[in-house]
């Protein structure tokens, strides 16, 4: 494993994390007496899919050749490998493929204590978080288009009409002048509810 490039080891972390996410299923669906646990490690090897799956896109995408060239992320990918290569080794059923389809999955026991999968899936929400933050840390998250400082892509889109969303508006504005304020206000809610159309009217306001 020790200097592949991040690309080969993306692909690998990607391979490993399908057929873990396989056997999961096959064990939630034969070995009876743990399944709870099986399916809180199956959820947590699938979002391990998602976001390496994420950065496997952008990997492939125009930033890529800066991302390969991240040492932080390069040694995060590394340190999810080989979380992930020591889950294969436990889970991977000892008894050939051609013994397996003829005495199925039943014939396993389940390797892990309770104490073991809680361990193991905060290993593996750790080595995404890792990663998340070797992606910001080194700054090479692509740009999105129109995003520079000062730029018009949104100066044609709607804003609140006058005397809507004033209460709000005015709790932005006294986050904003407040020193002491949280550092994040956050806008929660569906999408189409309006977040993007607040979020251009306080810019337009304090621009």
């Amino acid at each position: 494993m020790e200097g592949l490039g991040v690309a080969a080891n993306v692909i690998a972390v990607v391979d490993i994390s399908f057929k873990l996410a396989e056997w999961c299923v096959q064990y939630a669906h034969d070995v009876k007496n743990a399944r709870k646990d099986i399916e809180k490690l199956q959820r947590e090897v699938v979002n391990f899919q998602v976001a390496i799956g994420q950065v496997k896109s952008l990997i492939e995408g125009p930033g890529g050749q800066a991302l390969q060239a991240s040492r932080q992320l390069g040694s995060a990918i590394e340190d999810a490998r080989s979380t992930l290569e020591e889950l294969e080794r436990k889970l991977q059923p000892s008894t050939g493929r051609k013994a397996m389809s003829r005495v199925g999955w039943r014939a396993l026991k389940w390797p892990f204590s309770n104490k073991a999968v809680e361990e193991t899936i905060q290993h593996l929400a750790r080595s995404r978080d890792n990663i998340s933050f070797a992606l910001n840390t080194d700054h090479v998250l692509p740009v999105a288009a129109g995003a520079a400082f000062d730029s018009h892509a949104e100066e044609h889109n709607p804003t609140c009409l006058p005397d809507t969303r004033v209460e709000l508006l005015d709790d932005i504005a006294r986050w904003i002048d407040d020193p002491d304020a949280k550092p994040v206000f956050w806008l929660n809610g569906k999408a189409g509810t309006g977040k993007s159309t607040i979020s251009r009217t306080v810019a337009q306001l304090r621009h």
